[in-house]
């Protein structure tokens, strides 16, 4: 059934307007005063339960298990309203379904949320099965990525009663505090809902994006396990603390599913709440170190300057490291940052090949990202790159261009992925175009979408030979002297069991895992070569997407 809007007007596809972010307007912020008043509601956030294997694949050794913001954000304005709440992550308590259903008896909440990802969605929508299986009048919302690039997808579930889309802070805050109204879901901006008396997808219009962010309080992290909580195997510090200084990007990457959520807005905190944020992350939880998550952290140069330079004003060191693009820094402001406590910057770098930057619309050249490791490793910050491997179009000689650059340039850390495109972005079209699928199995399985089959494989390549680049590039990178011996240095900054994971993924990536696949393929052959044996073909996986219903 195709969407109707609150003003009767139809949707035609499935990523059409309502998948692109709200519009921006002044004086559009969150405010705990416009719900008091309201009848209070108990309310369950969930990460459902996963494994690192699940979500890293084969390189769960070196993955990071993080707090959801989105969520913790969505949690603090919902207790700033006052309504009773109960958030756990049950990936990071290693806890299963049955104690998920333990806990909706306990609680009896009346409303259940949780973020949808492309990698999650059928997690959430057995979440939401438990939770009307344990009680019907339960209301079901997912909100995150997933909610607003593919909501009519979402929506297939009869077990889902609702969605937010883009930013849900207000959007979920009037969805819960005024739940119990059916006929008032219909002026909740930003809201999609299955009507429960006619049953028919209803979309309101959109919930435009606040303009103050500071307007929203701090995550709520105390109601995360951190202690279960640890970084990627190369950040710095005992104890680490992510958090976002601003949302958005501006730019227009083929690859990335960002502008989908946010349009291509920037908006970002005030240099006081994140000095306030960060001393009350140190004092609170006695963190040491912190990752800022911004999608592009230099984006506005002045405005770096300025948190910078009140970094430096207070009688604390900050310990931090950012990702952003290599056309937002410069020796100046790289030298700055240095001395306000970055020691590290993640750069989207893609690949090393100027025809493939311009294919992704990356608006860079190669010589801006040479220049900028170059200015980085001057100011004494460590840097990563992170590259694409097999993109559209991508010949094997310009497989070798990206890994050549990523060993001939300063890069202290990099991290090849073998390209997986995302669906929805201008990325998955270009693939559709100029590729192919190949069904997954033991050996070749799609990281990004573990409920899809097949696995994206571009023009005139094999996935054995991208993968066996992919082993190629982290051989080339990390078995150079100037590799290992920064590893050597930071490893004074790092604690002994995440140096010990870095070890371990590395060997299990380049030599066991690739030696278990050889001696897999050599029993299979032999087996198969035998007079009695009959060639059977696994049943097939399941098609593209979660079965919704």
């Amino acid at each position: 059934m195709p969407y109707t809007s609150s003003t009767g007007v139809q949707d035609q596809g499935k990523t059409d307007s309502y998948s692109r972010a709200s519009e921006l307007k002044q004086g559009i912020v969150f405010n705990p005063e416009e719900f008091r008043g309201c009848q209070k509601k108990r309310v369950m956030l969930v990460v459902p339960p996963s494994t690192l294997e699940t979500e890293f694949g084969r390189l769960a050794s070196a993955g990071a298990e993080l707090p959801l913001l989105g969520m913790a954000y969505i949690a603090s304005a919902i207790r700033k309203i006052g309504h009773p709440i109960f958030l756990k992550d049950y990936y990071a308590e290693a806890q299963s379904w049955d104690s998920v259903e333990r806990d909706i008896v306990i609680f009896q909440p009346d409303v259940i949320a949780t973020a949808g990802f492309i990698n999650n969605m059928d997690r959430c929508l057995k979440l939401f099965e438990i939770a009307k299986r344990v009680n019907p009048k339960i209301v079901t919302v997912l909100g995150g990525p997933q909610a607003s690039i593919f909501p009519d997808d979402a929506m297939q579930s009869p077990h889902l009663d609702c969605l937010t889309t883009s930013e849900s802070e207000i959007s979920f805050s009037r969805l819960v505090s005024y739940v119990e109204d059916i006929e008032a879901w219909s002026t909740f901006k930003g809201v999609v809902y299955r009507h429960p008396k006619t049953g028919e997808i209803i979309k309101n219009e959109h919930q435009p994006l606040m303009k103050d962010l500071d307007s929203v309080p701090f995550p709520a992290l105390d109601l995360y396990p951190m202690r279960k909580y640890y970084p990627a195997v190369y950040i710095r510090g005992k104890k680490v603390a992510t958090l976002v200084t601003s949302r958005g990007c501006p730019y227009n990457c083929t690859f990335c599913n960002a502008k989908m959520t946010y349009g291509r807005t920037l908006r970002y905190h005030s240099e006081k709440r994140v000095i306030n944020e960060l001393d009350y992350l140190m004092d609170r939880y006695g963190f040491d170190s912190f990752q800022f998550y911004d999608d592009m952290f230099t984006a506005v140069r002045s405005r770096v300057i300025k948190l910078c330079e009140v970094m430096l004003k207070t009688n604390r060191k900050y310990q931090w490291m950012c990702y952003t693009r290599t056309d937002r820094v410069d020796l100046e402001l790289l030298k700055l940052m240095k001395r306000a406590g970055c020691y590290m910057i993640s750069y989207g770098i893609e690949a090393g090949d100027q025809v493939l930057l311009d294919k992704i619309r990356k608006n860079l050249t190669v010589e801006d990202n040479q220049k900028a490791v170059e200015w980085t490793s001057k100011a004494g910050i460590l840097n990563i790159g992170t590259f694409m491997l097999g993109l559209p179009s991508e010949t094997p000689e310009q497989t070798k261009n990206t890994i050549d650059f990523a060993c001939k340039n300063k890069f202290d850390y990099a991290i090849f992925g073998i390209t997986e495109p995302y669906p929805g972005t201008d990325l998955w079209n270009d693939a559709l175009q100029e590729g192919y699928f190949i069904e997954a199995d033991d050996q070749h399985t799609n990281v990004l979408l573990p409920n899809f089959s097949k696995i994206w494989v571009p023009n005139g390549r094999k996935r054995s030979e991208l993968e066996a680049m992919n082993r190629r590039a982290y051989k080339s990178f990390y078995f150079r002297p100037r590799a290992f011996l920064r590893w050597l240095i930071n490893f004074a900054h790092i604690p002994l069991g995440r140096s010990f994971r870095y070890i371990k993924a590395g060997v299990e990536y380049i030599i066991l895992f690739p030696a278990k696949d050889l001696l897999d393929r050599l029993i299979t052959r032999f087996f198969s070569a035998l007079p009695f044996s009959k060639n059977k073909k696994d049943k097939p996986k399941s098609h593209f997407g979660v079965k919704y219903g």
